[in-house]
């Protein structure tokens, strides 16, 4: 069952290396972050909710992988108690996992938008919290979250994914504060058009049962932001984006990753917000 959690046995505990874990490690930006870390130096605890993915990283001797979804508060807790038994601590957490959709919001079904708050806010919320006594009491930590573009600045037909992502960037700022005088560190990396199999999905939608009014205005984009998603740039960027946001000595919180992103986020500064909203509708055809 997914709320159960599962582990791999280590073959010794690595307690002089610093240890990181990771939710979502089987892909993405998830897996290169691993991948990275690994390569640095770093005990990698990298989780993820399929079984059948878990030996994905091979004989990698700084990586063990761990079975946990973090829907399930129970799962969140047991995976981060057995990686602190395992590796005596952990210095550093990526709330990674998350998922994604792109859709009028009246198509979007219920149990969809229920995954996507429940992974995407509820997981972060649970793996931050349950993870803060450790912290806590060592004085030290870091926290990164993985947020978007799509918490920045905002898109037709995105507003479920919207919705998540704005709730991560103003948890991470609100906890920046809470948890400073602590030792505790909070890093927000914000992706841009990632290539992920986050999208795979969207190929496969049935335009023939949508509204007339949604044909009209969703698919008519539809085809050049799915291309777009297609040509996105590599996970490896955000991995380091990551790794250079760990190493900062800079009390920055947010760290965007690609030139796009960036400029997003430059042109919300700059422009009225009527002048960016004509640029938008423009984009996508609407």
């Amino acid at each position: 069952m997914l709320g159960t959690t599962s582990y791999l046995p280590l073959s010794k505990n690595k307690i002089n290396m610093k240890t990181i874990l990771i939710t979502g490690a089987s892909n993405g930006i998830g897996k290169e972050t691993a991948l990275l870390f690994a390569d640095k130096g770093w005990n990698v605890a990298a989780t993820m909710r399929s079984r059948e993915s878990l030996s994905i990283f091979g004989d990698n001797k700084n990586i063990s992988t761990y079975l946990l979804d973090v829907k399930y508060r129970d799962s969140v807790k047991s995976c981060i108690d057995q990686v602190i038994e395992d590796y005596r601590r952990i210095d550093m957490i990526v709330n990674n996992a998350g998922i994604y959709t792109t859709n009028p919001l009246e198509i979007i079904p219920d149990e969809v938008i229920e995954d996507i708050i429940e992974t995407n806010i509820k997981g972060v919320l649970y793996t931050t919290k349950i993870v803060l006594k450790h912290f806590r009491e060592n004085r030290s930590g870091t926290i990164v979250n993985i947020s978007s573009v799509a918490g920045r600045a905002t898109f037709p037909f995105q507003s479920v994914y919207h919705a998540s992502k704005w709730a991560v960037e103003g948890f991470s700022e609100s906890l920046y504060y809470e948890l400073e005088p602590m030792g505790i560190r909070v890093k927000v990396v914000e992706p841009g058009v990632v290539k992920t199999n986050l999208y795979e999905s969207l190929s496969n939608l049935n335009f023939e049962e949508y509204p007339k009014e949604y044909q009209e205005s969703f698919v008519k984009g539809y085809d050049s932001q799915l291309k777009t998603l297609k040509n996105g740039y590599s996970p490896k960027l955000d991995a380091k984006t990551v790794y250079k946001a760990v190493n900062s000595k800079s009390s920055k919180l947010r760290y965007p990753t690609d030139t796009t992103t960036k400029m997003a986020v430059f042109l919300t500064w700059l422009l009225p917000l009527s002048t960016f909203r004509r640029i938008i509708k423009r984009m996508n055809r609407l």
